[in-house]
């Protein structure tokens, strides 16, 4: 199905949900609104319809008809997942924040109109891939960016749960080694996690490998309050947290704190 546009024709596969269509319709509608009230310029080029604008001598270019392809699943001249911006005839790496749902790029290009559409903008807004646009001045006054905090492995929990003393459990899973055993703790992201699970296999003594033996590490597990198992539901190598462990079933035993959630 073609549909006719502000910016072009743009070509609709058959098996689109109309709701999809219709709110990329909506975005492209609120592109071609803005331009009476923002700095931006429709120009026709020889790959379609951009607008276009100068700042600080530095000559900015969106397509808005490209965003509508990629929210479409069609092939575009643009780096997928990438909003179609160039600077100088230039594509320039702007993509949005990992999140779902994941922000429609023709949404995304209507607020970068709207951000770069005046005189006054706030350069702090502007995008860090797009820092060539504003003057010597406006990027040294720029907000310094948080430095991140180096991750210390093996800190004690925050969250305010209770857990079953480690050292217990350190002493059922000696005594349990080859037991399957099911648990839940919590991960150092302040989350629980249920397991089905048992210990790896240490590595033989005649020097032999094991299917399921321990892979190298390049650190001591039990140094972070850590213990390798295989997960039994992912058939995949993991950590439990042998310090944050709020239920346990293993061998004949149930352990549990009132932390321990269904």
């Amino acid at each position: 199905m073609n549909q006719k546009t502000p910016f072009g024709m743009l070509s609709i596969p058959s098996q689109t949900p109309q709701s999809r269509i219709d709110a990329i319709l909506r975005a492209l509608e609120w592109c071609e609104s803005l331009l009476s009230a923002t700095s931006w310029t429709k120009r026709s080029e020889e790959n379609g319809i951009s607008l276009l604008r100068t700042i600080n001598h530095r000559t900015i270019n969106v397509y808005p008809l490209e965003a509508a392809k990629m929210d479409l699943g069609l092939e575009t001249r643009f780096a997928a997942n990438h909003l179609p911006v160039q600077i100088d005839d230039e594509s320039v790496c702007v993509r949005a924040v990992k999140r779902k749902p994941q922000p429609l790029h023709t949404d995304m290009v209507a607020g970068m109109i709207l951000l770069l559409g005046g005189v006054d903008f706030n350069p702090a807004a502007v995008p860090e891939t797009m820092h060539s646009i504003l003057t010597p001045d406006q990027r040294h006054a720029l907000p310094t960016a948080p430095r991140r905090q180096r991750y210390v492995p093996g800190q004690p929990s925050t969250s305010g749960r209770i857990f079953l003393a480690e050292d217990r459990i350190l002493n059922l899973l000696n005594e349990h080694g080859h037991d399957v055993f099911h648990v839940q703790f919590e991960k150092r992201d302040g989350t629980l996690r249920n397991m089905t699970a048992r210990l790896e296999i240490q590595k033989p003594s005649d020097g032999h490998e094991a299917a399921d033996e321990q892979p190298p590490r390049p650190y001591n597990p039990a140094d972070y309050h850590l213990m390798p198992v295989i997960d039994l539901h992912l058939n995949q190598h993991r950590n439990m947290a042998t310090d944050r462990v709020t239920w346990m079933v293993i061998g004949d035993r149930i352990l549990s704190t009132e932390s321990a959630e269904d």
